[in-house]
């Protein structure tokens, strides 16, 4: 069989006498099939050589097959929860360092800035979206919804926790907060 370059069997893996290794698998499924045996085959070095390799290959993945392997327990729960890790990086924000570019992912830093404000008596981070000031790379605006506690003095408590946003952003990752709204949510009473 000869091949030039327009054919779609040059794209197959030729072998020197002219067949494809492909040809042979076929042949080979013939054979085995109860088929009449081909007779370039039979006597073809290249085509027995070809051959010997694709018994071994079915050898191989039949031993594979009838090996199961125990999966280790809870490999499925650790592949989903690095999965998930990766997936909810979300959106991120450049770090304002000058020349290298660097991200922070917002979900992180939104932790940061709820911890800062969990640190306040009597207040409560809920929800915190943040987003780049059009303005200035390196500010923030920062929204947030709250709770607090009933009688805790709630203009202090947030006049503090704005103190500490700002302080965080500053201090732990390099922002400028120009504004942070404040929308409380809830407010709950200490049972005694």
């Amino acid at each position: 069989m000869a091949m030039n370059s327009d054919s779609p069997v040059a794209d197959l893996h030729p072998l020197p006498c002219g067949r494809t290794v492909e040809d042979v698998s076929d042949d080979l499924d013939t054979e085995q099939h109860g088929g009449p045996a081909n007779a370039h085959l039979a006597h073809c070095p290249h085509c027995q050589t070809a051959k010997a390799s694709l018994e071994q290959l079915a050898a191989a993945t039949a031993l594979l097959i009838d090996d199961p392997v125990d999966v280790p327990t809870g490999l499925l729960d650790r592949i989903m929860t690095a999965v998930r890790a990766d997936l909810n990086l979300g959106r991120t924000l450049p770090l304002p360092t000058g020349s290298a570019q660097v991200e922070v992912s917002v979900s992180a830093l939104a932790s940061v800035l709820r911890y800062a404000v969990d640190g306040v008596p009597g207040i409560r981070a809920r929800r915190c979206r943040i987003d780049l000031d059009e303005d200035r790379p390196d500010a923030v605006r920062v929204s947030m919804t709250v709770a607090l506690r009933f009688g805790a003095g709630q203009v202090a408590a947030l006049d503090e926790a704005r103190d500490r946003v700002a302080a965080a952003l500053q201090g732990q990752v390099g922002y400028t907060l120009t504004s942070l709204d404040f929308e409380v949510v809830d407010v709950w009473t200490d049972q005694r």
